[in-house]
């Protein structure tokens, strides 16, 4: 499997009222279709992935909405499989979910970020912080004052 294609096709943002403290951020990616495209190379199948990434904050301060389409390439018969396990289930096969997932998740993360920075939302992942503590006297200073007395 190679992925061929990611494209964003609607992006929805709205900043409803003030985010103060005790805002719940909640993340949610789904595939909602899977359909095949036309390939000239009769040993391959090209799939489409159409998915749906949701960051809501709760209560009522604001939602941002993503969805787009991700474009990977097959053996035609592993892509038949995939199309089959799709129509039947309405699932991911197990063998392209990770896959499929994390370049939807890695890509829409990113893009939530910037777009909760611009309406003025809180980013949608923690980000890392540096914690500095005060610390009473170093270990050297404390030995050098003990050798003095």
């Amino acid at each position: 499997m190679a992925m061929v294609g990611f494209s964003f096709t609607k992006i929805n943002a709205e900043r409803k009222v003030g985010t103060g403290q005790g805002v719940n951020i909640e993340s949610n990616a789904g595939i909602v279709d899977l359909t095949e495209l036309p390939v000239i190379d009769p040993k391959k199948t090209v799939l489409k992935f159409e998915f749906i990434f949701t960051v809501k904050y709760e209560p009522n301060a604001g939602k941002i909405e993503l969805n787009g389409e991700v474009v990977e390439i097959y053996d035609k018969e592993f892509g038949s499989k995939v199309l089959e396990h799709w129509s039947k289930e309405k699932k991911l096969h197990p063998e392209v979910m990770q896959g499929v997932f994390n370049a939807v998740l890695s890509k829409s993360n990113i893009e939530a970020i910037t777009i909760s920075r611009d309406i003025g939302l809180p980013s949608p992942i923690q980000m890392p912080r540096v914690d500095v503590k005060p610390v009473a006297k170093d270990k050297a200073e404390v030995k050098t004052e003990k050798a003095k007395k």
